[in-house]
């Protein structure tokens, strides 16, 4: 614990001092102590926290496995740390190198398709192996699909209240893997909780980390549109992947796509675009195989079927893949898709994959 950090914590905990104006005030006076000083000498000393709250504050940190990464540090992210808004402190837990590695973005709907939870699974493995570290933000839907793709080859999960409340509670053991070979952090205090007007906070920090953005699902009104105008503001590249026009949880990534982004249908793009060099032929793809399946007399809820009706689009996806993620058996699964088929609301196709019909809601 030194001197220098109580500083710049003390003048980041200081009422009414946001990211930018902590810099402005860096840049004046040379340094954190500096910038307390003319608090203190224009009467405004009862503004800036005492030090045995700061000292408090850094102890806990301690005892709960917690980095803290003033903006001084040089493992604080270069990419992040040009940011006007940059924040004055990260809290991390796990693997703090992560940060400085190449990262990339990947968001979208919570409430996504199976399909779309597929395909950002798919791209954050793939974008592992190419080297690139994956940053998300942990919610629920395409955030938990990267985390989960790529929690091997390294992740980083940004979370919108403290680095030690996870949210949402499902994803306590996801919280626990991503550790172990890449990092979660946040810029608010130990402890709070996040509240609505964080995500956007929190979403800067995801594209600000990142060279690029890739947008899987958004609807229109959608925190990771968001997240795209940030990268837009920060010089980042924006991706996305294109969906169903009459799908609403694609209306906002293919908004993206008329307003310039990158399309995005295979990894390859994504490469092309940020690290040409890479040799391709170094990912392979398995084979997908045929599901043959004996359908057995399940009972399942009413709740059920329609989460899984909701899940699916016109993109077919692998039967295999909804019975993985929703933690049932196949014979389950097959079970509400029959009821499904024989309502004419989905189709099956003859290699195990699924998707509704053009004519339903």
């Amino acid at each position: 614990m030194t001197h220098d950090l109580i500083s710049w914590m003390r003048l980041a905990f200081t009422k009414n001092v946001g990211p930018v104006n902590f810099w402005q005030a860096i840049y004046r006076f040379g340094s954190a102590q500096g910038a307390l000083d003319w608090l203190h000498f224009q009467g405004r000393a009862d503004a800036v926290p005492p030090n045995d709250s700061i000292i408090k504050v850094i102890k806990q940190a301690e005892a709960t496995n917690i980095r803290l990464l003033p903006g001084y540090d040089p493992q604080y992210p270069a990419r992040l740390k040009i940011l006007r808004d940059a924040p004055p402190v990260l809290y991390c837990r796990g693997q703090i190198d992560r940060l400085s590695g190449d990262c990339i973005a990947l968001v979208g709907a919570r409430n996504c398709s199976f399909s779309g939870k597929k395909q950002a699974g798919d791209l954050a493995s793939k974008l592992g192996k190419c080297g690139f570290i994956t940053v998300s933000g942990l919610a629920r839907g395409i955030d938990c699909a990267v985390h989960q793709g790529s929690y091997e080859s390294g992740t980083i999960a940004v979370l919108a209240g403290g680095v030690d409340i996870i949210y949402p509670p499902e994803h306590e053991e996801l919280y626990k893997q991503i550790q172990k070979n890449g990092c979660v952090l946040s810029e608010m205090p130990i402890g709070m909780k996040p509240s609505p007007n964080h995500f956007p906070r929190r979403n800067r920090i995801v594209s600000g980390l990142s060279r690029g953005v890739v947008v899987v699902e958004a609807a229109l009104k959608s925190g990771s549109l968001i997240t795209a105008k940030y990268a837009v503001d920060q010089s980042r590249e924006v991706f996305a992947v294109p969906g169903s026009p009459q799908d609403p949880r694609c209306h906002g990534s293919n908004l993206l796509l008329k307003q310039g982004a990158h399309l995005i249908q295979h990894v390859d793009d994504i490469i092309a675009v940020l690290k040409p060099e890479f040799d391709l032929t170094q990912i392979s793809s398995p084979e997908q195989e045929n599901c043959v399946i004996d359908i057995q007399d399940y009972l399942v809820p009413e709740s059920l079927r329609e989460e899984i009706y909701q899940g699916l689009s016109r993109v077919p996806v692998d039967i295999d893949f909804i019975a993985q993620d929703k933690n049932l058996s196949i014979q389950e699964i097959m079970t509400v898709l029959l009821e499904l088929e024989l309502e004419g609301l989905i189709v099956r196709y003859a290699n195990g994959t699924v998707s509704i019909l053009d004519q339903a809601a």
